[in-house]
């Protein structure tokens, strides 16, 4: 049906259902009622109008590859002619909930959608996210039965890990240590899930000494650098859940008197620009971010439209540069 007959079943002018549709007009409670029972009566349902203003909510800009998410998402935006506003939680779970509320809720930011980029993993904040605003989340799944309810798009972390690790394995590695990321992050407990798988597929027994878990930062590289030097059988390959981390060890080997790879090969995570930038240039698994963008739009759209949510799980790609080696004892 439509707003004409909507009119003539309320007795208003056609206009005048436009612009209360429109939130244009305030009327008096029995022209209003007139015009929903009018609604009603007819089977008329108001379009959503398609999002305008996106809010993209990001754990931090510090951390280049949230920094390039950013950028990834900003630029499939604007070609979409979609406004964007960057909302920084600093990571923080309460300060994560505060920002999705005010934007589902109003506010005062205006924003039609929420992209989501979670440093906590914690899904009670979708409590605070009406049914029929569009909310997905990207890279980092939530906890939570209310998270099977919204929408997800990010990459294959099991898969990439294994990928990386395998890498090593041809290279003729055996003791390989996995520097892994925050344990509360699904993320991470992927990522290393795939480290384990691939070295028990290769027939090795997994040395817990091997796996250390920490931030994602290069602090906590450099940190975990130094403790590997200190085990009495050192690995003489490193798997790390993250570029940053990997650029962090990078940048203490020349402390210790380690070269990489000639003394230890290193294999990051992400793909950020910075892994080029370091000597030798960082091998690493690669991920899809502006196809991560694109799903992500798309599938703001879909929750726009009241479609079903979906999950969206991309692959990854290894990309070999000089931080890889054979083992320094073989020929």
């Amino acid at each position: 049906m439509s707003i004409s007959a909507v009119a003539r079943e309320a007795g208003v002018s056609t206009s005048t259902v436009s612009r209360f549709l429109k939130g244009q007009l305030q009327l008096s409670g029995d022209t209003e009622a007139r015009i929903r029972e009018a609604m009603t009566a007819t089977g008329f349902s108001v379009p959503r109008r398609r999002v305008q203003h996106l809010a993209l909510v990001i754990p931090e800009l510090s951390n280049p590859y949230f920094a390039q998410l950013t950028q990834a998402l900003t630029d499939a935006a604007h070609h979409r002619d979609l406004e964007v506003s960057v909302l920084v939680s600093d990571g923080l779970e309460a300060r994560e909930r505060t920002i999705v509320a005010k934007c589902a809720r109003g506010g005062g930011l205006g924003v039609d959608a929420v992209a989501f980029v979670s440093m906590t993993g914690s899904g009670t904040l979708l409590a605070d996210v009406p049914d029929d605003f569009p909310f997905v989340t990207l890279d980092e799944r939530l906890d939570g039965e209310l998270a099977g309810h919204r929408a997800f798009v990010g990459a294959d972390n099991f898969e990439g890990a294994y990928q990386a690790t395998t890498f090593l394995l041809s290279r003729g590695h055996r003791r390989i240590a996995h520097v892994a990321g925050p344990g509360h992050l699904e993320s991470a407990r992927d990522r290393l899930r795939g480290y384990l798988r691939a070295v028990r597929d290769a027939g090795l027994e997994v040395d817990p000494q091997l796996v250390l878990e920490g931030t994602y930062s290069e602090p906590f590289g450099a940190h975990a650098l130094s403790r590997i030097l200190r085990l009495e059988d050192r690995p003489t390959a490193v798997f790390a859940a993250s570029d940053v981390v990997a650029v962090g060890m990078a940048a203490a080997a020349p402390m210790h008197g380690i070269r990489i790879p000639e003394d230890l090969s290193v294999v990051g995570f992400d793909g950020i620009d910075q892994s080029s930038w370091v000597t030798p240039r960082l091998s690493t698994v690669v991920q899809p971010l502006e196809e991560i963008a694109r799903h992500a739009l798309d599938l703001v759209d879909a929750a726009n439209d009241g479609a079903e949510p979906t999950a969206r799980v991309l692959p990854m790609e290894l990309r070999i540069a000089e931080s890889v080696a054979p083992p320094p004892s073989a020929p």
